[in-house]
């Protein structure tokens, strides 16, 4: 692989243990105190803006309109995503990072760009960054409503690189298509959801970010 100067990393599941899976609980959770009826809506919506089609936002006005005056939906929309957001950065909390995940940006913040770039919104990403207390190893942290193929755009910007010296490093179909999309080279990071397998993808895989390095020096 062509020496690196900027490397591009999703958030959940790439600097978290937890990814889809987590989302998947958190969704659950929030469904609790809604009538069957409405949650069933709730996931048929949420499979619909799957891959990046769309934000939790997205997700929940379209799941209210379906039942609600116009006028409720805004405030309903609002008051669930903030839910949805307090329970995220709970289950984020409890499932950490992958272990070395905090030294390895240490490490790569030496001689390369950091940047975090999410199908999260874009605000609700930054604060689990924070809260992780590993913001000051990126130049920028990049989420919705932005797509990922236009927020590595923004590195590029700010680096002035070309696109073959910036890696994408993600954990889904929808990682690999941006990375394609854009230009860049990918990494994947293997885990339990994805099933991905050196067998079944083109691109390079790891277990976790911790083997990036190693992997950047060949």
């Amino acid at each position: 692989m062509h020496k690196k100067l900027v490397v591009v990393f999703d958030f959940d599941g790439v600097l978290t243990v937890g990814g889809e899976g987590l989302k998947q609980k958190a969704w659950d959770i929030l469904a609790l105190p809604l009538h069957q009826e409405n949650a069933n809506l709730l996931y048929k919506k949420r499979e619909e803006f799957s891959g990046g089609k769309g934000s939790r936002n997205d997700i929940l006005r379209e799941t209210f309109a379906e039942f609600y005056p116009p006028y409720n939906v805004g405030l309903l929309t609002a008051g669930y995503a903030d839910c949805y957001n307090t329970i995220v950065h709970k289950l984020l909390e409890q499932s950490g990072m992958p272990e070395g995940t905090e030294q390895t940006l240490a490490t790569l913040a030496k001689f390369c760009t950091l940047f975090v770039n999410s199908a999260t919104p874009e605000k609700a990403v930054r604060e689990s960054v924070q809260n992780f207390n590993i913001v000051q190893h990126f130049r920028g942290i990049f989420g919705q409503p932005i797509s990922k193929v236009d927020n590595l755009a923004r590195a590029q910007h700010l680096t002035q690189v070309d696109r073959e010296f910036i890696l994408f490093v993600g954990d889904s179909d929808g990682d690999a298509k941006a990375a394609k999309e854009f230009g860049c080279d990918f990494v994947g990071v293997a885990n339990d959801w994805n099933k991905w397998t050196k067998e079944t993808v083109k691109f390079p895989l790891v277990g976790s970010i911790a083997e990036l390095p190693k992997l950047l020096e060949t």
